[in-house]
């Protein structure tokens, strides 16, 4: 059975920001939700970044919750703050940011294997845990991404809502 995908939420910031904070933001809330943290993709170049993160967790044996964010950082330069009193170093610039989810149903594959099992698979999901599916496991995957993005908007400094 082939990922169930979540619509996409994007998030925009121009302004200042701390780039490792970002960074080590992002990559704790996986660590601190129990998600498995990949990041395929990492560039760092002078005046931009961009970024794949992934993430998956086994909720339950038959469920999986995927998470992927892409980064772009455009026009980012280091700028000197005065924060607390001290001098420190931030960076300025445009972020992007596309955070989307998906659910593996039988992701060990059980089901596979031949016209039967697929239909038995298919009843299984249709009307034996479709509410499961649609008011758990759903709302409990979106509820993690909104977590997500509110902790990005959180270090970035923007509004969470």
């Amino acid at each position: 059975m082939p990922d169930i995908p979540m619509r996409i939420l994007y998030l925009k910031h121009r302004g200042l920001f701390d780039h490792a904070k970002l960074v080590k933001g992002i990559q704790q809330w996986f660590v601190d939700n129990e998600y498995k943290f990949h990041a395929p993709k990492y560039k760092l170049k002078a005046s931009e970044a961009e970024y794949e993160i992934e993430g998956e967790r086994q909720i339950t044996e038959y469920v999986k919750f995927k998470l992927a964010l892409h980064i772009w950082i455009r026009e980012m330069s280091d700028v000197d703050v005065i924060e607390d009193g001290e001098k420190k170093k931030r960076q300025e610039g445009m972020i992007n940011m596309e955070l989307g989810g998906s659910m593996e149903l039988d992701p060990a594959k059980r089901f596979s294997g031949n016209k039967f099992f697929q239909w038995l698979q298919d009843f299984y999901h249709e009307y034996v845990i479709k509410v499961t599916i649609d008011q758990v496991w759903w709302d409990d995957l979106y509820f993690k991404l909104i977590q997500l993005q509110n902790t990005i908007k959180g270090i970035l400094g923007t509004e969470v809502g």
